[in-house]
C-alpha cells in the first residue's frame, strides 16, 4: 500500500503524489505519482522521493511541493515547482525557481492564501524525535 502521500485534483483527474510504497517487510519513500484517467490509475515519474511533505496547486498544472522526509532516512528543505502533464505556467505565473525553507519539515502543513498565488507552510517536525515546529513562512510567487 501507500501512505504519507499527497493528492490533488489536476485536469479534473485526481492525482496521487509520493508518498511510502510497502513492499513486503520494507516502507520506501517513492516518487512516483499515480493519476486517474476514468478507468484506471496510471504512474509516472515525479521528481525527488519524498513522503510525509506537503504540496498544494497554484494552477491546474502547476504543483509545488515542501519538504518532506526522503531517501536515507533524511528530512527535506526542498521547495520544488513542478509543472503537471502537458500543461505549462500561465499568466500572471512564470518560470522561478523557490528558496529552499529554512529548515527541513516533515509532516507540515500547507495551502494557498486566498486571492494569491502565496504559499502558507506551518508546522511539522526537523526528525523523528523533534517536537513540533512553532513557525510559519510565506512563499510568494
Amino acid at each position: 500500500g501507500r501512505y504519507a502521500a499527497e493528492s490533488l485534483t489536476i485536469s479534473n483527474n485526481p492525482v496521487i503524489y509520493g508518498g511510502m510504497v510497502n513492499k513486503g517487510d520494507s516502507h520506501q519513500v517513492t516518487n512516483t505519482a499515480r493519476v486517474f484517467g476514468g478507468f484506471n490509475w496510471i504512474g509516472y515519474k515525479a521528481g525527488t522521493k519524498r513522503a510525509f511533505f506537503c504540496a498544494v496547486k497554484l494552477q491546474e498544472g502547476l504543483v509545488v511541493t515542501t519538504g518532506g522526509f526522503g531517501v536515507r532516512q533524511k528530512v527535506l528543505k526542498s521547495v520544488s515547482p513542478r509543472t503537471s502533464g502537458a500543461r505549462e505556467y500561465t499568466a500572471p505565473l512564470e518560470r522561478r525557481n523557490y528558496t529552499d525553507m529554512p529548515l527541513p519539515l516533515s509532516g507540515h502543513g500547507c495551502t494557498v492564501l486566498p486571492n494569491s498565488y502565496d504559499i502558507l507552510v506551518a508546522g511539522g517536525s526537523r526528525n523523528e524525535r523533534d517536537d513540533s515546529q512553532l513557525g510559519s513562512y510565506i512563499y510568494s510567487w
